[in-house]
């Protein structure tokens, strides 16, 4: 729906500097269109990277997204699909995978996000590995640098990409305990100080100016939203957040979608959901309101072991 007019559009390809994402609908499709794609970009001068035999690493990808389990009468094989490697005339492969990287975020062959939080989870925990010592564990670094480090390094490279993310409560949970790992080592504590003292996560976040990962999350989804609103109603991404697809819905529920995602994240910034497009039309106005979010909890008093172990 584009200003109360039902339009019907197709999307092909996604474009961005020098990556393309191409869409098919079979195989067959990608068998015949790969060798013209390829002869396409040789004309202006270009060379697709295609696997050769003995290669180790290859930039092109063909990811099968599969529908549906139940729309398969065998889905540990998805009714015996061809998933291997796409020959091309020169003899060369496109391998057939299950996740592919595009624009640094993890595409998964079922659509969820559940792989792609786990990438990220992974390059921040490397991330907080190499300045641990020198910077989140030293004496001589202040609890507030130590949380101005986190905030641009860490927990930025934790949450690329999350503006768009559908996460189910086992995804937050993962995300949750990454970040309260995360505070309690920069606070220099343990497990044993927290059975020991009682201190709580909440106490932990207050010490080091700290929100929770659902503000961090919520605000990027809802800053990404407002930024989708304002574009032109040509625009794709603008025609998809109002977009749906005509066809029959599978049977069993569906997986959880980006419009559950936005909603819950409208009513997690007591954001009316009914008005919001018309809110983020104003620019300054959307951005005080996303980054006004305030965090569920009273008045918080920090335990003393806590505040000594920090060095606050």
């Amino acid at each position: 729906m584009c200003g109360g007019e039902e339009l019907e559009f197709e999307m092909s390809d996604s474009e961005y500097a020098d990556d393309t994402g191409l869409l098919f609908c079979s195989r067959g499709a990608v068998e015949a269109m790969a060798p013209r794609v390829n002869a396409h970009f040789a004309r202006w001068g270009m060379q697709v990277h295609e696997k050769a035999p003995g290669d180790t690493k290859v930039k092109v990808l063909v990811l099968f997204c599969s529908a549906p389990s139940a729309s398969y009468i065998g889905p540990s094989t998805f009714d015996n699909t061809n998933l291997n490697g796409i020959v091309l005339p020169s003899g060369n492969v496109v391998p057939v995978v299950d996740r592919a990287k595009y624009l640094g975020s993890m595409v998964s062959r079922d659509g969820t996000n559940g792989v792609d939080v786990d990438a990220r989870i992974a390059a921040a925990t490397k991330a907080f590995g190499s300045l641990s010592k020198l910077v989140f564990r030293s004496d001589g670094v202040s609890p507030a640098a130590k949380r101005e480090a986190y905030v641009a390094i860490v927990l930025a490279i934790l949450i690329y990409g999350s503006k768009s993310w559908c996460l189910t409560a086992e995804l937050w949970g993962r995300l949750r305990r990454f970040h309260h790992q995360s505070a309690r080592a920069v606070c220099r504590i343990t497990m044993w100080h927290v059975r020991e003292h009682r201190i709580r996560t909440v106490e932990v976040l207050k010490v080091l100016k700290l929100r929770s990962i659902e503000t961090y999350v919520r605000r990027r989804q809802l800053q990404w939203a407002g930024h989708v609103a304002r574009m032109p109603l040509s625009r794709l991404p603008r025609m998809f957040l109002t977009a749906w697809c005509g066809h029959p819905r599978p049977q069993r529920r569906p997986d959880f979608t980006y419009g559950e995602s936005l909603a819950a994240a409208l009513e997690y910034a007591g954001i009316d959901q009914d008005s919001w497009m018309e809110l983020a039309q104003d620019r300054a106005q959307w951005k005080q309101l996303v980054n006004g979010i305030r965090e569920p909890v009273g008045d918080v008093e920090v335990n003393a072991v806590l505040v000594r172990r920090a060095g606050a």
